[in-house]
C-alpha cells in the first residue's frame, strides 16, 4: 500500500511482508507522471521527492492477509493513528469489515 502527497512531495509505502521490492517507487514515480500529465496536464518530476519505505510496522505471518494488512495500513494512516495492530487482529478486521460492508456504513 502506497501513499502519495503531492504537496508535501512524499511516498509512503507499506508491505505487510516487509519485501523488497526495488521497483516500486520507480513504478509509482512513472504512475504519478503519468497521472499529472493525464489529469492536470503537467509534467512532474518526482527524483527529489522523500520515499519512505516503511520498516516498524506489524507484518502478516501468512500469504492470505495482505489485502486487510493493506486496508488497516490505509486506514490508520488516513487517522494520523499509531499503527498497533498485528496479525492476531486480522480475524476480528475481517468480521467488522464484512459488518461494515453488510450495513453499509463505517463502525
Amino acid at each position: 500500500m502506497a501513499i502519495v502527497d503531492v504537496q508535501s512531495q512524499r511516498i509512503e509505502y507499506y508491505d505487510s511482508m516487509l519485501g523488497h521490492n526495488r521497483q516500486v517507487f520507480e513504478a509509482l514515480s512513472l504512475y504519478i507522471s503519468a497521472e499529472m500529465k493525464d489529469k492536470k496536464k503537467q509534467e512532474i518530476n518526482t527524483d527529489g521527492w522523500d520515499k519512505d519505505r516503511k520498516q516498524n510496522i506489524p507484518t502478516q505471518k501468512n500469504g492470505s492477509d495482505c489485502g486487510m494488512f493493506a486496508c488497516k495500513f490505509a486506514e490508520y494512516a488516513s487517522r494520523r493513528a499509531k499503527i498497533d495492530f498485528d496479525q492476531k487482529h486480522m480475524p476480528y478486521f475481517r468480521k467488522r469489515m464484512v459488518w461494515e460492508i453488510f450495513q453499509q456504513r463505517l463502525m
